[in-house]
Order: structure tokens, then sequence, then C-alpha cells
């Protein structure tokens, strides 16, 4: 649970990844553009549940993007192979995050991430809500994640256990979790977040769904969908893109891009030490006019992907589309075929499930 006092520092500024399922393609897309253009947020607190709590561990482990966004697009893929996509006996979300996390998380993960990530959970006893920081292990911040991210029933029907009690997913209870009023709150539905879609629609209502902000309208109603039940790589590839230029877009408002020099300042600014009010007030000016932070602006007008990103998503589309098998599949007699045969298959598959077992 929440142990760190600094966390609650009214000067720092903590990111917060909001859980979306299969949607955590577009925290990729969040996170690629702030590894690039304000790597100074990713050394303070970051939190998150269910899928955003992965992406929050991957961050603070700093593992490549480009793997994340292969890993994020081949997970879907599988579960999309399935006549029943996620919810068939044969496909085991659990165990694809927990053998993903066990080669992409370094061997020190859990000193990295203890006392800087907070995962959000849902106690089954009481439905209340946790935030963990402390972890003992690797193995103890993976069954943490997991945890975090097991949906009831869609995920499995028992609970996972975790230091003798059961949780279920922190997005139950605590979908946005806010560390301090400079929280800065990501999410992949349009609403009032600080990062999220712009659906530019005309529609005032919102709802908040533990704890995070959902405009109601039809784009929302098919991102919660795709949530589930993971759409084409095309789509997926869309929301990455969306994520990095939402990130980018929200940082430039912010005033918080700048170059490499003035990261340091930033920092002392934001925690007030090693300057005086004087100095810091002075620091602060020079940042609006110094040359290599104008021209960094500037330069975003033509900004996208990092390249290891856009290679992870054009090969995802390519498995699709290329080869004669991928064009067998997209055939619509096949896809016929697919759903009147799942009847008699499906017992077959849940009796090699049952056998494993």
């Amino acid at each position: 649970m929440v142990s760190d006092e600094s966390a609650h520092s009214p000067t720092q500024l903590n990111l917060s990844f909001a859980g979306c399922g299969f949607l955590g393609i577009y925290h990729v897309g969040v996170a690629s553009c702030i590894q690039k253009y304000a790597p100074h947020l990713i050394s303070n607190h970051i939190t998150g549940a269910s899928a955003g709590s992965l992406v929050a561990a991957g961050m603070l482990c700093n593992l490549p993007i480009g793997e994340a966004a292969t890993f994020t697009l081949n997970l879907a893929r599988k579960a999309r192979d399935r006549a029943l996509g996620p919810l068939h006996p044969q496909f085991n979300i659990t165990n694809h995050l927990r053998s993903g996390l066990e080669v992409f998380l370094p061997e020190n993960a859990h000193t990295i991430c203890t006392g800087r990530l907070f995962v959000s959970l849902t106690r089954v006893r009481d439905r209340k809500n946790v935030l963990m920081s402390q972890f003992d292990s690797k193995d103890d911040l993976i069954q943490c994640l997991l945890c975090s991210a097991h949906v009831p029933f869609w995920s499995g029907i028992m609970p996972p256990l975790y230091r003798g009690e059961r949780y279920i997913d922190g997005g139950l209870s605590l979908n946005n979790p806010i560390l301090n009023e400079n929280t800065i709150t990501v999410s992949p539905f349009s609403g009032e977040s600080d990062i999220c879609p712009d659906d530019k629609s005309a529609s005032f209502m919102h709802v908040c769904l533990a704890g995070t902000s959902i405009q109601m309208n039809c784009g929302n109603l098919f991102r919660i969908s795709h949530a589930f039940f993971p759409p084409v790589p095309e789509i997926l590839s869309n929301m990455c893109k969306q994520g990095f230029d939402d990130a980018l877009n929200y940082l430039q408002k912010s005033d918080l891009i700048s170059c490499t020099k003035h990261l340091s300042v930033l920092s002392s600014i934001h925690s007030g030490s090693s300057f005086s009010l004087e100095q810091l007030v002075k620091e602060e000016k020079k940042l609006h006019y110094c040359d290599d932070c104008r021209q960094k602006k500037e330069s975003l007008s033509v900004t996208s992907l990092p390249p290891p990103v856009v290679q992870a998503l054009q090969a995802a589309c390519d498995s699709v589309n290329k080869g004669v098998l991928a064009t067998i599949y997209k055939m619509r007699v096949f896809k016929v075929l697919s759903l009147m045969t799942a009847p008699w298959i499906l017992p077959f598959d849940v009796g090699i499930v049952m056998a494993q077992k």
C-alpha cells in the first residue's frame, strides 16, 4: 500500500495510466512520446490499473518500446485466432502475460519499481481498493501486476492470490489512481483525462467509472468493446499513433518539452532545491528563450512514432494481410464456416484444456 510520503509531494508530476484491456496499445504510444520528449517525467512516480500498470512497470524498467508494442500486438493476434476470441478456453491471457513479464522485466525490476510504481488492486474480500508499491522480488511484482489485470470470468473464474489475499482488476475500484493534485492522467477513452482522445463530440454527458471520466459517445462504445475483444491490427496501429499524438499535444500545451541541458534545471525548479528563489525565476525565464528548446519544439510538427514502434505496427499489419492463408482467413465464407463449426469444435477444445489441467 502507499507508504512513500514523497509520492504526495505537491511539486512532483506523476503519471497515471488507466486500465483498458487490449487498448493498452494506446498507452504504448503515449509512453513512446514521453520517453522521447519528456523523459524527466519517468523519474517520478507512475501508477496504473490493469493494462495501465503493465505499461507503467515497463516505463520504469526502461523496456524497449518496440518490443512492448510487438508483444501487445501479438497478444491481440493470438486472441483473434480463436472463434470466440479471448473467451476461448485454450486462450489463457494470464499465462501469456506472465510469460511476457518474465522475459521482458529485468531481474531487479522489483528494486526499480519499489516506491515508484503504484499498482491498483481490488481486494475480493471487501471490494476495497489497494495501492501496492512495495515488492519483495521479481515474482512478487509479476504476481501483483497479474492480479491487477485479472478481469473476473473474462480472465478466469478463480481470482489469483497475492500475499495470502485474493485480488482482481484494480480498474473495478480505482481505474485512474491519483497520487496528488499534479498527477497526469492518461486514458484511451475520450473524456476529461489529461491525455485522452478528443472525439469532437457534441455530447456533454460524462460518466465517471471507477475514477475514469468517459464521454457518452459512439467512439467510446467502440473502444469499450475493443478493450475486451481486440480489433484488427490496422485499428490498433491507429490507436497507438493517436496515443503518441495526444501525448505530444499535451506536452506542448503544458510546456513540458525542453532540450537535454535544461532537464536538470527543470528538475531543480520542480523540486525547489539547489537554487534560490531569484535564481529559479531567472532559470525558468531562460527556458523560454533557449534556441535548442525553440528548435526542438518547432520540429515537433514533423515528428512521428519511433522507428521500432513503426516497424512493430507494420509487421503486425503485414502478418494478417499478406500470404495465401491470410487471404483465405479474410474471406467471408471462411468466417461463416468458422462460426458454424464452433459449436462442434468447442467441446473438443474444452476437453483438451481439461486434460491438460
